[in-house]
């Protein structure tokens, strides 16, 4: 298991309503430690990449170029997803440009390298959203042709637990509805992105979870907080056990890398944002250190 980050741990600008691009942010991601990296491109849902234009193609082979250039590596990457995991209407200038942005970050994870692409599972909200039949055909609606799709480009699928909140249920939340939608795919390349964030708001404890999806998780986000909001803090920033979800997974077998999803460094000023990213760097060498042995909690 490495230490990796997503690119977007540079990505925004104090002040700004732009981004830092791609190859500023790989160049340093590697500058402050990480050479292993997930390849977000959630923002190209704001049409606010260099990947959104006609030009693509182009601005892909740049960044290729420049990764290979520092010696960096892509093992995960976070496909755009959905505003409010709710399909658009079908046959509308939205819903043709998703489609578009899916397919595109598709063939951009294969030419990276990425190993496990990350998306999020849909909600049947038209007429059940707690239908658990009516959320499996939702979800093979739409991904049965994107699982397919990615399988070609020896690019793996990882579904990522939600979250529910007050307002809203979110079909695979709990590790029960994941299980059930990786497995109905019946295809080794579809498996579970685990989200140790969103699992601290659904969980009081990670272990039972954990546990039962095992080797199906092919993918991590590792982010912390209190388990109210999705805060994405530096771990040991919020209340979650980190030793034992370390413990956890060796335990599991777990053989991914460790992604960090965190924004401690998106609205630090420019100055700051290397020196920030490097401790984050030593919070992620220190949790890798732990090992077996769980300290302030044990596994039970």
């Amino acid at each position: 298991m490495r230490l990796a980050t997503m690119t977007s741990l540079f990505r925004e600008k104090r002040g700004a309503d732009d981004h830092i691009s791609y190859i500023e942010s790989i160049q340093r991601c590697k500058d402050t430690g990480f050479s292993v990296l997930d390849f977000n491109m959630c923002a190209m849902i704001h049409n606010k990449t260099e990947l959104n234009g006609s030009n693509w193609e182009a601005e892909l082979e740049k960044i290729k170029i420049a990764a290979q250039n520092l010696g960096v590596e892509f093992s995960q990457s976070h496909l755009p997803y959905l505003p409010g995991n709710k399909l658009f209407p079908a046959g509308s200038e939205e819903e043709a440009f998703f489609n578009e942005i899916t397919w595109r970050s598709l063939i951009v994870s294969h030419e990276l390298g990425v190993k496990a692409a990350v998306v999020h599972p849909l909600t049947e909200q038209v007429f059940e959203e707690h239908n658990e039949e009516a959320n499996l055909n939702l979800n093979h609606q739409f991904y049965d042709s994107i699982v397919e799709e990615a399988v070609k480009r020896n690019v793996n699928i990882a579904f990522e637990n939600m979250v529910d909140t007050n307002i809203k249920r979110r079909f695979g939340s709990i590790a029960e509805e994941l299980i059930t939608l990786v497995d109905s795919f019946n295809d080794s390349h579809v498996g579970v992105c685990w989200d140790i964030g969103h699992a601290n708001r659904m969980y009081k404890s990670q272990v039972r979870p954990l546990r039962l999806l095992g080797e199906r998780i092919i993918a991590l986000h590792v982010d912390d907080n209190y388990g109210l909001t999705d805060d994405h803090l530096l771990p040991f920033l919020g209340n979650i056990d980190w030793e034992t979800i370390m413990s956890l997974l060796t335990e599991i077998g777990y053989k991914g890398d460790f992604v960090y999803e965190i924004k401690t460094n998106n609205y630090m000023p420019d100055e700051l944002k290397n020196v920030t990213a490097e401790f984050c760097y030593k919070v992620g060498e220190y949790l890798l250190s732990l090992g077996n042995a769980p300290k302030s909690g044990e596994v039970k």
